[in-house]
């Protein structure tokens, strides 16, 4: 009982916004990918607690700019 699945056809609006979320999707992976590896030779280089310092430091300074931002 096989069915058919009928062709999903897309505006030249939604096919232009799919591209865009498709292309922006490759890049986040592409990104994510990058930031991996850095992490992995920055605690090569000096060490896990150092990093996790670093990472815990960083989110705490982004945090910190959103405060101030909402503040402002």
């Amino acid at each position: 009982m096989s069915r058919v699945l009928p062709m999903l056809r897309l505006t030249p609006q939604a096919a232009g916004t799919l591209q865009q979320h498709a292309k922006a999707l490759k890049d986040l992976h592409a990104l994510t990918r990058h930031t991996k590896e850095f992490d992995r030779q920055l605690k090569a280089l000096i060490g896990h607690d150092a990093l996790r310092q670093l990472h815990k430091a960083t989110d705490n300074a982004l945090l910190l700019a959103d405060l101030v931002k909402e503040a402002a």
